[in-house]
């Protein structure tokens, strides 16, 4: 079966570090290329040619599961205010902790790089929430969440897909006390992208970036704007890198081969925003989000039925629906994708004018933008 080990193909690999982590010898090292990601390298002088690296090689979706999709809201107005959809990853976590568990999810550190650790507490989870639009580092969350399993307490993991299905080749085994949340993944851009972008912003306004919230429901749910929040309080809104996720300029060349984008899910749970649910639900109101959730497992099933009462609705719906207007498969890169990062990896794109040039590559044209004015009109005139 192919791997990245044996083809050397950047779309074979995702970077979970799953082999560097069970590597007999520790002769392979997570090492970042031109783009800012991170890929297996092989020392040859201790590699001993057993194959586990292969082996381990989690970029395979194994699951047969069946799935069933949910409309899902948390009825605490508070947690579903710092959410960035329906909420429901709150839910999950109370449990875990009201359990005397841990949770693990995605955050921030001191420098705003984006990285996992764990929550022993509610008030620690909250960090979690949000969405961070870029790969982040799992440091050792894979060795310190066998650990807690080891030692009988219930375990919440959560992360993209992939980073999961690396958690699942690296224990080797199953634990009925471990939680497994996907969240529903567009792609994973570039931490370096990332880097170059906080420190343009920091040159552009002349002072340091404090926070970034990627999806702040100031408005309301489907019309978020990035958040910036600068040195003395102030802010300011700046959707560049967010755009450029998007539409697919900065992200991980594996996220447009993702094995894991589709309806046969290998977690507990998935997580994600409902978009177009008013085509679904008209009558909803969805100002303050609404979360896609798919229960993917008889533990899944199990746990619903506990916390289910901790949502306002929790409405099935057909799955075919749901993935209709999710992301539930690829999508290509951007025409100029390889151009962008060639810039990047000559230094032509850098921290002085990254924001300008990922602007250049994903602003809508006129002709795009009339044509999608005309086709608004026409629907309405269809309606009457």
């Amino acid at each position: 079966m192919e791997n990245y080990f044996n083809t050397g193909k950047k779309e074979l690999c995702n970077g979970c570090g799953t082999c560097a982590l069970r590597c007999p010898k520790s002769a392979i090292e997570m090492v970042e290329d031109g783009e800012g990601f991170l890929y297996p390298h092989i020392n040859k002088e201790k590699c001993i040619n057993c194959g586990l690296c292969e082996k381990v090689c989690s970029n395979f979706n194994k699951s047969e599961q069946e799935s069933v999709a949910y409309i899902a809201i948390n009825n605490n107005d508070k947690e579903l205010k710092n959410a960035s959809s329906g909420g429901m990853f709150y839910i999950l976590a109370k449990y875990v902790i009201e359990n005397k568990g841990v949770v693990f999810g995605v955050t921030y550190d001191e420098d705003l790089n984006v990285i996992h650790k764990y929550a022993e507490t509610l008030e620690d989870c909250k960090q979690f929430c949000g969405s961070k639009y870029v790969r982040s580092d799992l440091k050792n969350t894979y060795k310190e969440a066998e650990k807690f399993l080891k030692d009988g307490r219930v375990v919440l993991y959560t992360g993209t897909a992939c980073q999961i299905s690396g958690l699942k080749s690296y224990l080797g085994k199953e634990y009925d006390n471990l939680i497994l949340c996907d969240i529903l993944c567009h792609a994973n851009p570039s931490p370096k992208v990332f880097k170059l972008y906080k420190e343009n912003l920091e040159k552009k306004y002349s002072k340091k970036v404090k926070d970034i919230r990627f999806r702040s429901k100031e408005i309301k749910w489907g019309d978020e704007r990035t958040l910036i929040e600068l040195q003395n309080d102030q802010v300011l809104y700046e959707d560049t890198f967010k755009n450029a996720f998007g539409k697919e300029l900065i992200n991980r060349r594996s996220c447009n081969f993702c094995v894991f984008a589709s309806k046969s899910r290998i977690t507990d749970f998935t997580i994600a925003d409902f978009w177009k649910i008013e085509k679904v639900k008209p009558d909803l109101d969805s100002t303050k989000g609404v979360s896609l959730l798919t229960v993917n497992s008889e533990k899944g099933k199990s746990l619903l039925n506990i916390f289910k009462n901790n949502t306002s609705i929790l409405e099935k719906v057909d799955i075919d629906v749901a993935a209709k207007y999710n992301h539930f498969s690829n999508v290509p890169a951007h025409k100029s994708r390889d151009k962008f990062f060639e810039g990047i990896k000559k230094g032509s794109i850098n921290s002085d004018n990254v924001i300008d040039v990922m602007n250049k590559y994903t602003r809508v044209s006129i002709v795009k933008k009339i044509l999608r004015k005309g086709k608004r009109i026409a629907k309405k005139v269809l309606r009457k």
